[in-house]
């Protein structure tokens, strides 16, 4: 690096931290979204614009008005901005510009440009996985626009621009158009596009516009790039104009976007990975784009990469010229992580170009042709193409399936449904215990399977083999499950050989590169049964199972020694606390039902008189009076749920951990009372597609008792005053390995020197006056009971939100919820 860059960039750091400290000052004044104005006013001080002469007693807004609008730059987004400068106190706007001042303008443009860059990015980047969609990484827009060559002088149109990001790419020669349909993100990415000197030429037109509904007649455009909304439904009658069903805004874009293109131009897209192995619609609108030959390269992210979701996604690039070769690239980005931050994932695209600069076939990048993809039943999914070619003996020639007689809708049967939950998934203990699997009705897809066989998941990460002994009760399995035997010409193989085999770090392998991706990580059919395993002589199988079977045999009898000796301890203590539970019952009583009339009474009554005390009540407290009795009878439960469990404290081990659906977690979330009575609670879920078949191994009550403690750790020390701008937020993000849940508010900071360890020692206390100092010590325990010990405090005094919490739970499959 050259000293002009060096000393470039560490004036780039100065500068961002010097403004970030007069943005904290907006903590009280203004909602988090439209922090924005800061830099509204900041990019009008540093063009001289405005200046301390419109502040020097009082704010003089009329003269400050006169002067945006004077300004053809700022006249466009004025009436985004004024409305809000209209609705704060004028301190912060004197604040803000006499901070601007002391720092002054006298700033190189490419230095401030940086700053401005760096200061959108925060405070976008604080307003919560909404602001994602909107705005994506850096370094995907950077690379989308790496990948594609366009002529100079190119015509670029860019639907769903959201913030103008791949705009910040291109050349003044080149010409963009771009179409935003929100006023406020369009406001600040035309901000964006006058600092970095883009909006002054003649080439860039970037409109408040419905990209669907006003996409442009113009069919000449070089380059069509996007981003747009992932698996966002539009309307049937578009659908049906393109001989389709349904559609999504993806699929629209690319159907569009080939129409609208020259014969050499090319359409970008991040998309979700779903459009690459889908069935129907999907996979004939896939079919149509393979054999045309308009489908180019195809890059596969991490997962998690996006901050607003944990969908997996990719880019695809294509172009209405037809391949001549018939291949498609394939790039799997997935290993190109840049690791200095441990909480978002960042994607290294110096590294990876570089490596496809220098290779055009490795373990990362290859070209498949189309004969290869015909083979694959047109599913794209890029992992199934890198996988090694294993030596071995297909599952076709070793084993055959059981269907077993299938349950009729018309029958209401009852019996023993095995889910992939209740499947083993253990070295040395993989034999079905029937004990453990409770009688249900049945699902009409069921099948009734009564004979010795071999279970297989067909979902997830791994295939949890799990060996079923016909004892007279049969069992029954969903679609999710395949039950196999061994039936073979050719070999002999050992049932518990084969069981250790189906759990093998080279199954395994095969096993990830053939599911697909997204909500639910699922194995088709017939790839399983293309998995190949070693097959020695049956004399070395028995030899390879004997030890896991004499393990298997001690297993057991260690854990009846186990329940033996904990049934013991257990009732020591009982009698003291039964009576203790029992006199808390008849209040505990009184109070839920109490609370379950009330909510009948209100809710049964619709009179002005009760529509009146409903109204006055929600005008009076934010929230509504039944939700409030709801909450009321909910948390008795809670507290019933804790003391049935309760006999020696909150012991952890009583509270049995299973699978417990993120549909249920997100429930729970989306059933806390957002007004409390300093602060308001805001929850941002997950979309159902990041949701569906997922789950954590957990306690709900224990997990409810977790969120509690935060929640009462901000309603004692976060905030002293009450203010509608007080905020706790609580975002939930999932991905294929974990679920995510931050919880932050913008209250006071902890003490100075506090720190995580601090938190979680058993009756330590950042104040002796409100608590105990068990909260953070429970927190902790169920946090690592749930297998996350490392879970994340960030204690920054200097941040919009100055406290942080952080948990990542693993993903296990939940399915048939």
């Amino acid at each position: 690096m050259s000293e002009g860059n060096y000393m470039e960039n560490r004036d780039v750091i100065r500068l961002t931290e010097q403004y970030w400290q007069s943005i904290i000052n907006l903590r009280q004044v203004l909602p988090v979204d439209e922090y924005h104005l800061y830099l509204f006013l900041l990019s009008a001080f540093y063009d001289g614009i405005i200046g301390k002469e419109f502040t020097k007693r009082e704010v003089d807004y009329e003269g400050l008005f006169y002067a945006l609008e004077d300004d053809f730059r700022y006249f466009e987004i004025i009436h985004i901005y004024k409305p809000i400068i209209n609705n704060i106190p004028e301190w912060p706007i004197q604040d803000m510009i006499e901070e601007f001042d002391k720092i002054g303008n006298n700033i190189p443009v490419s230095v401030f440009n940086k700053v401005f860059e760096n200061l959108l990015f925060r405070l976008i980047s604080i307003q919560g996985k909404h602001s994602g969609e909107f705005l994506l990484p850096n370094e995907i827009s950077s690379l989308v626009m790496e990948l594609i060559v366009i002529p100079a002088r190119a015509k670029v149109f860019n639907p769903f621009a959201g913030l103008a990001s791949f705009a910040t790419y291109l050349n003044n020669a080149e010409s963009y158009f771009g179409q935003e349909i929100n006023n406020s993100t369009w406001a600040l990415g035309k901000l964006r596009l006058l600092r970095l000197e883009k909006s002054r030429t003649f080439n860039i037109d970037y409109r408040v516009e419905d990209s669907i509904n006003n996409w442009p007649e113009f069919k000449d455009f070089d380059l069509i790039v996007s981003n747009p909304p992932f698996n966002y439904k539009i309307d049937s009658f578009i659908a049906d104009q393109f001989g389709r069903k349904r559609m999504t805004a993806e699929t629209y874009v690319i159907n569009k976007g080939l129409k609208s293109i020259n014969f050499d131009g090319k359409v970008a897209c991040v998309i979700s990975q779903g459009l690459l192995f889908k069935g129907g619609e999907e996979q004939r609108f896939r079919e149509y784009l393979v054999e045309e030959g308009l489908i180019e390269t195809i890059v596969s992210l991490p997962d998690g990469i996006l901050k607003h979701t944990g969908i997996p996604v990719c880019i695809m690039i294509l172009t209405r010229k037809r391949i001549s070769n018939r291949v498609i690239k394939l790039i799997d980005a997935s290993s190109f992580l840049n690791n200095e931050n441990k909480r978002e994932k960042h994607l290294d695209v110096d590294r990876l170009l570089d490596h496809l600069n220098e290779f055009s076939r490795s373990k990362t990048v290859m070209e498949v042709s189309i004969d290869q993809v015909r083979q694959n039943h047109y599913n794209l999914n890029i992992k199934r193409y890198f996988l090694e070619d294993f030596n071995g003996v297909s599952l076709y020639e070793l084993v055959q399936p059981i269907r077993g007689q299938r349950v009729g809708n018309e029958n209401k049967t009852k019996g023993k449904f095995v889910r992939t939950s209740n499947l083993k998934d253990n070295d040395v203990s993989y034999l079905l215990n029937l004990d453990e699997i409770k009688e249900r009705e049945l699902p009409f897809h069921s099948n009734r399977i009564d004979s010795n066989c071999i279970l297989i998941s067909m979902r997830w990460k791994s295939l949890k083999p799990t060996l079923f002994e016909y004892k007279g009760v049969p069992i029954f399995i969903g679609i999710d499950v395949v039950a196999i035997k061994v039936h073979s010409n050719n070999f002999k193989v050992d049932p518990h050989y084969l069981i250790s085999e189906l759990r093998s770090t080279k199954v395994l392998k095969q096993v990830a590169a053939f599911q697909n991706p997204g909500a639910v990580t699922s194995l088709n059919r017939d790839d399983f049964f293309e998995i190949k395993i070693d097959v020695p002589t049956i004399e070395e199988q028995t030899a390879k199972v004997k030890g896991i079977l004499e393990l298997s045999e001690k297993f057991k009898v260690l854990q009846k020694e186990r329940n033996a000796l904990a049934h013991g301890q257990e009732v020591k203590s009982f009698d003291e606390f039964a009576s203790l539970k029992h006199s808390l019952g008849t209040p505990r009583q009184n109070i839920l039902s109490n609370a379950k009339s009330l909510i009948r009474f209100f809710e049964s009554n619709d009179t002005s008189g009760f529509d009146e005390v409903k109204k006055q009540y929600a005008e009076r407290y934010k929230t509504s009076l039944i939700n409030d009795l709801i909450q009321i009878k909910e948390d008795i439960n809670h507290i019933s749920a804790i003391l049935e469990k309760g006999e020696k404290g909150l012991v952890l081990e009583n509270h049995e951990l299973t699978p417990i659906s993120v549909k249920d977690i997100q429930k729970v979330l989306r059933g806390l009372k957002s007004s409390r009575d300093k602060f308001t609670l805001h929850f941002e879920q997950a979309s159902n597609d990041e949701i569906k078949g997922k789950a954590i191994l957990a306690n709900l009550t224990l997990f409810q008792i977790l969120i509690d403690n935060i929640i009462s750790n901000a309603e004692k020390y976060g905030f002293k005053n009450i203010s509608k701008l007080n905020l706790l937020i609580i975002e939930l993000k999932v991905t294929e390995e974990l679920m995510i849940i931050e919880m932050k508010n913008n209250g006071l900071p902890f003490p100075e020197n506090f720190s995580k360890e601090k938190f979680i020692a058993k009756f330590s206390t950042s104040s002796v006056d409100n608590g105990s100092g068990l909260g953070g010590y429970d927190i902790n325990r169920i946090a690592s009971y749930f297998d996350n010990p490392d879970w994340e405090l960030t204690l920054n005094e200097e941040d919009i939100f100055p406290v942080i919490f952080r948990f990542s739970f693993p993903i296990i499959p939940m399915i048939n919820e």
